[in-house]
């Protein structure tokens, strides 16, 4: 439903092709939204068609004709509804943290190995949105303007890197206290695993999830 109100969002500061929204989509927004082309031309479908937005075909030369997309008046009002109403809690799916629910199964040196690489992933976010923000801050330089949607699309880059800085210490806290607690891994006759006393790893857990019960 959000991607619909994406697209809106976008022709609200300029017309553009649906090559366009999803370059948009590709570049600052896939902080928080992920889309394909397959989805945005359908919406876009949708969206004519409940006249929220209106198309026009621009002649190219030597090239088919490039259709663009302007958003409505009724456009505006949807999209002004959506924004001025109650937010819905967020649906988390994270594909990553439901390997890690079940890494039980696989061995300590493929646990470790997948954080390290997951933490290599997200680390070369980070770096992506440094180096988004730099050229950002060039631009606003240069042109010397700022304007709404250039503050607030850019506080949204920083609660992205923000999160992938959470992300990044979580995998390396994970990493210590799996290695740390490696043994567990360790198979014993007619069991699936070892099962030993809390007590032998009290410290180390009690140390990693200090942050969460600091008054327990």
């Amino acid at each position: 439903m959000s991607l619909r109100f994406g697209i809106l969002g976008l022709l609200s500061e300029w017309e553009a092709s649906g090559y366009d929204i999803k370059k948009e989509f590709d570049d600052l927004m896939s902080i928080f939204w992920h889309s394909h082309l397959s989805q945005i031309y359908p919406e876009l479908n949708k969206l004519e068609k409940e006249n929220l937005i209106s198309s026009k075909l621009i002649a190219q030369e030597g090239k088919p004709d490039k259709k663009i997309y302007t958003i409505t008046e009724n456009g505006k009002e949807e999209l002004m509804k959506w924004l001025l109403a109650p937010t819905e809690s967020p649906k988390l799916k994270d594909v990553f943290l439901m390997q890690t629910f079940f890494m039980d199964n696989i061995s300590v040196e493929e646990v470790v190995f997948k954080l390290k690489m997951y933490k290599k992933e997200r680390t070369q976010r980070l770096d992506k949105m440094k180096q988004i923000m730099i050229e950002r801050l060039k631009s606003i330089k240069e042109r010397n303007v700022m304007k709404a949607r250039i503050l607030m699309s850019s506080v949204v880059l920083k609660r992205g890197y923000e999160q992938e800085l959470q992300y990044i210490r979580w995998c390396e806290d994970t990493i210590n206290l799996v290695e740390s607690c490696k043994f567990l891994w360790e198979k014993s006759e007619g069991k699936r695993s070892t099962i030993i006393p809390f007590s032998d790893v009290e410290e180390m857990f009690m140390n990693y999830f200090s942050d969460m019960i600091e008054e327990y």
